[in-house]
């Protein structure tokens, strides 16, 4: 049998850079008296499943670190579920922190397959910020969901705006390559379609957004054609892929180490360092990228890419505008 026990402790006085102050940490996380927590690192008792979860967590320790069986097991973690605002507060704070690491290791690679637009270009303009974070909620917040409160109801705290903007922020200071497809913008208009009809949104501000969306993709389509995020040093590598629907999955390559974050809901990810897993799925990148098109190296391609969703969302103002 392994001796997970033993690997995860190995771990932890690794990170903790010596017994005597893992030791301290277990009196202090776990409430053990001083002889109970160096009977747990020497392996002379066993430490509980909770016990080891609460000790890698403190020490940011991956429990596919201890996982070494070759069998069709994998182990995987989860950023939390997000139910309500105060959830989306912490998801962003999650993903800010995230973000400022990358951002401070050299020759990063982060592959963003998108299914949707990516949430942090909409961060950026206000009334869209507000219509994303009023769509999350009514889909995530079961007692939002049961209110008839309409967008123009609709208050953003100021902490979660600050937030926001900040998570785009950083994400334009690291580079990144984002796969899309002629269905990516799909979804964003089909929300705004949606609540109009139910009348929880004037035509003006759907009018608002829709220009909001115009801004924000010409500005995307300047990056695509200069590979340069906000003209800085981080580079920006936009592919189109129409002959497979991607699932907002995000890979992440990192001097020896791979991680992949897969989404399970509109916005909470399962993510995972196991190596088999994470080999297999770079592959599988190697080859959608392989059949996409970099939109920087073709202008043709590009144009027709960029006005195709262009003209979707003139024609979904003038739709908009004829339903008055």
């Amino acid at each position: 049998m392994k001796n997970y026990q033993k690997n995860l402790f190995d771990l932890l006085l690794s990170e903790s850079e010596g017994k005597k102050n893992l030791v301290d940490v277990m009196i202090d996380k776990l409430a053990l008296s001083n002889d109970t927590a160096y009977r747990r690192i020497n392996g002379k008792s066993h430490i509980t499943f909770n016990e080891g979860i609460t000790m890698a967590s403190h020490f940011g320790i991956s429990l596919d670190s201890i996982h070494d069986s070759n069998i069709n097991n994998i182990v995987v973690n989860r950023v939390h579920d997000i139910y309500n605002i105060e959830d989306l507060e912490k998801y962003f704070e999650f993903s800010i922190e995230n973000l400022k690491k990358m951002k401070e290791i050299p020759n990063v690679e982060f592959i963003y397959a998108a299914k949707d637009i990516p949430l942090f270009y909409f961060m950026k303009s206000e009334q869209l910020q507000k219509f994303k974070i009023y769509t999350w909620l009514k889909l995530m917040d079961a007692n939002f969901f049961s209110q008839r409160i309409d967008f123009e109801e609709f208050k953003v705290p100021e902490k979660i705006k600050q937030k926001g903007r900040q998570l785009s922020e950083i994400y334009h200071n690291v580079s990144s390559t984002e796969i899309w497809s002629n269905v990516t913008i799909y979804a964003m208009l089909e929300q705004l379609i949606y609540f109009h009809q139910l009348e929880m949104i004037s035509t003006i501000n759907v009018q608002k957004i829709c220009d909001e969306i115009l801004h924000m993709l010409k500005l995307i389509e300047n990056e695509a054609l200069n590979e340069k995020k906000n003209g800085q040093e981080a580079y920006f590598k936009l592919y189109q892929n129409d002959l497979l629907i991607m699932n907002n999955s995000v890979f992440i390559k990192f001097l020896d180490q791979k991680m992949l974050f897969l989404p399970y809901s509109i916005l909470s990810y399962y993510y995972t360092l196991d190596e088999r897993v994470c080999n297999n799925y770079e592959k599988s990148l190697e080859l959608i990228l392989k059949n996409s098109e970099l939109l920087s190296a073709n202008n043709k391609a590009r144009n027709i890419f960029f006005n195709k969703m262009y003209n979707k969302i003139e024609q979904l103002k003038k739709s908009i505008q004829l339903s008055m």
